[in-house]
């Protein structure tokens, strides 16, 4: 199930937080979404920086950080192959991925922003949404995509 929403992401009431992110062990993390995740839960960036710098993140990958204490949990997608640019075979690739392993561990709810389309510059209308729809729709896991992220949520 998709739900396309506006809201504040970093407020959502979803089990996890997706978003997408440069494959490898490159220190993209100090922009963007990234970069606010980082300053609210400054461990989530910590492991998963650990776990980039072992080489394992390739395109299409996905990292998992469970919920713990006060934080929801995350999800990092490597949909980029550099800091700069997102791909859709990476995008599609880890849409799958979350999709499967959302199934298997009878995950509620996720959120997401609209991957791949800010900072790496994908279209929006024509590439990523109908992407999205088309893979995380159907399964038990519900979806929400932040596809308005206003200024005035962020306060």
């Amino acid at each position: 199930m998709i739900e396309f929403v506006a809201g504040n992401l970093l407020d959502a009431e979803e089990d996890y937080i997706a978003q997408g992110v440069a494959e490898g062990n490159q220190e993209g993390l100090g922009t963007g979404l990234a970069l606010k995740i980082s300053r609210r839960w400054p461990d989530v960036q910590i492991a998963f920086k650990k776990h980039a710098r072992s080489g394992r993140f390739n395109g299409g990958d996905i990292w998992i950080l469970s919920p713990g204490g006060e934080r929801p949990g995350f999800v990092y997608l490597a949909t980029q192959p550099d800091m700069y640019h997102a791909t859709l075979p990476y995008l599609r690739r880890a849409l799958k991925n979350l999709s499967r392993w959302s199934a298997k561990h009878g995950i509620g709810s996720v959120a997401l922003p609209k991957i791949g389309a800010g900072l790496g510059k994908l279209s929006w209308d024509t590439d990523v949404r109908p992407l999205m729809v088309e893979l995380l729709t159907g399964g038990s896991t519900r979806f929400v995509v932040y596809e308005i992220f206003r200024e005035e949520f962020e306060r």
